[in-house]
């Protein structure tokens, strides 16, 4: 198989599930409002495989709307904790913050999870970004920082540095808040500025995913990676996925062929190089 249809493929698996997640944030804004929902995803974020739905269920019982109110760092901190029963602390709380109201403790996974990736570390890395968002909300925040940064024609090097000040906030590492925006924000405003008929910044943020470097390499990557060299002999496989949009071809690539067993999908490809 011929390198430059290893490069179709990836770019066609990786628009697949690009707009899968564009579908998937569709459907989240018809049972919520837009800060709620994005509020829902990233906390939902957080949990990683094994915290996902327990994320989920705190992002329900202390939804975004309270957060605003809390007013300050201290205050979200510790009202997330003590909703999650990772801490009793009620210091800083308001005295009509609901009390009773709390999950329970056993539903939270630890084993398997390294210390840095627990809960109660993880929500304290988010509190920041809760809080700068005060102002405007999560959608306001966001959208102020997409057009702070908008610039195209773009190159990769200037695109990997938008990303980086778009998602400038601290309390999450780099490569955490990378898969951040291209997981969630960036799907969500694709969603957002469609419905909106903003043209400009669709294109903006499509210039991001087609020219930012790939994320970092995981198992289904490299699973990915090896299965194309072995199948259709691509020769420079680390060249080719040169980009996020690649990036996310590998992932779904792994899904429809692995998981799936989707091999018929392929036989085109897979004839160009006989």
């Amino acid at each position: 198989m011929a390198d430059v249809s290893i490069e179709i493929l990836l770019d066609e698996l990786g628009e697949k599930r690009l707009l899968k997640k564009v579908d998937r944030m569709r459907n989240l804004l018809n049972v919520a409002l837009p800060d709620e929902a994005l509020y829902r995803e990233i906390m939902l974020s957080l949990g990683y495989s094994k915290n996902k739905l327990q994320f989920l269920a705190l992002a329900t019982i202390l939804p975004y709307s309270q957060i605003r109110m809390l007013g300050s760092q201290e205050a979200v901190e510790e009202a997330l904790l003590y909703r999650g029963n990772l801490s009793d602390s009620i210091n800083h709380l308001p005295p009509d913050f609901d009390l009773s109201l709390r999950m329970d403790k056993a539903v939270w996974i630890f084993r398997g999870v390294r210390p840095p990736n627990y809960p109660q570390n993880r929500i304290k890395g988010i509190v920041n970004l809760l809080c700068m968002s005060f102002d405007k909300g999560l959608v306001g925040f966001f959208k102020d920082r997409i057009n702070e940064n908008f610039a195209v024609p773009l190159n990769p090097k200037e695109a990997k540095k938008k990303v980086l000040k778009i998602m400038d906030f601290k309390g999450i590492g780099n490569e955490r808040k990378l898969e951040m925006f291209f997981n969630i924000i960036l799907p969500f405003f694709m969603l957002i500025f469609t419905k909106e008929n903003v043209s400009n910044l669709q294109k903006f943020l499509y210039e991001l995913f087609s020219l930012h470097p790939p994320l970092s390499d995981n198992y289904i990557t490299r699973e990915s990676k090896m299965l194309l060299v072995k199948k259709y002999g691509a020769s420079n496989i680390n060249i080719l996925v040169n980009n996020v949009k690649r990036h996310f071809g590998l992932l779904q690539y792994y899904t429809d062929y692995v998981n799936n067993k989707k091999e018929d999908k392929y036989r085109e490809f897979e004839d160009i190089s006989k």
